[in-house]
C-alpha cells in the first residue's frame, strides 16, 4: 500500500493522526479503527506520513490532523485522486 493510500484508507476509518512538533512520533486513534495491515503500513511509512503532516498548515498551528476532510485533503494534494504522487 502506498503512503497514499494510506492516507485515503485512514480518512476512510475516521482516523485521527497526531505528530509531535519536536520529537518524530505519530499517534493514530481511535485504536479500534486501526487494522493489523493498517498498522503495519503506518509503521512502514511512518517519516513520510510525518514530514507530510508537519509540511500542512493546519498541523503546524494545532500539531493534530483530525477532520476527515483534513486528511483527504493531504492525501489529494500530494498524491492526486488516483492515490499516487505526482498523477492527478
Amino acid at each position: 500500500m502506498s503512503v497514499g493510500d494510506l492516507l485515503f484508507a485512514i480518512s476512510e476509518a475516521r482516523l485521527t493522526l497526531e505528530v509531535s512538533k519536536s520529537e518524530d512520533t505519530l499517534k493514530v486513534y481511535p485504536a479500534a479503527n486501526i487494522t493489523p495491515e493498517m498498522a503495519t503500513v503506518i509503521r512502514r511509512h511512518k517519516a513520510e506520513i510525518i514530514r507530510i503532516l508537519r509540511e500542512d498548515e493546519e498541523m503546524q498551528r494545532t500539531g493534530i490532523i483530525q477532520s476527515e476532510r483534513q486528511v483527504f485533503e493531504l492525501a489529494h494534494e500530494y498524491f492526486g485522486s488516483s492515490g499516487k504522487r505526482g498523477e492527478e
